[in-house]
């Protein structure tokens, strides 16, 4: 019986390690979310809009660069991370008129304009 519950405690204690590993999530905090972002694509198929986080050559800085269909970019440099263990806010200025642009990052997708009419959501390419 004594090893019984002894077995239970040490089951009980993993069970509650796991738990609380798996609530720190995978956005714990900015370098975190850095990491995962950078060379991966997002893409909206109904707008043919990609949305990735990278290296801007021509701005010697990081940033968000946004693609439309026709080949165009737009770079938002400046940007602020919010991590929030499972999900994570980006926001960055835009540099030919000052604009904002930002999304909410999940694993696997980003949603633009995140709980407003018109949110899109661009998925993992």
């Amino acid at each position: 019986m004594k090893t019984i519950k002894t077995l239970l405690f040490f089951i009980a204690v993993f069970a509650a390690n796991t738990n609380i590993n798996a609530q720190s999530g995978l956005f714990r905090d900015e370098s975190a979310v850095t990491a995962y972002m950078e060379g991966k694509r997002f893409y909206n198929s109904a707008n043919g809009l990609e949305v990735e986080y990278g290296y801007i050559s021509s701005y010697n800085t990081y940033g968000i660069i946004v693609k439309n269909s026709a080949g165009s970019r737009f770079y938002f440099i400046n940007v602020t991370v919010s991590a929030y263990g499972s999900f994570a806010d980006l926001y960055g200025i835009n540099v030919d008129d000052g604009g904002n642009f930002g999304f909410r990052l999940y694993q696997g997708k980003l949603v633009v304009g995140r709980g407003e009419p018109g949110e899109q959501t661009f998925y993992l390419r």
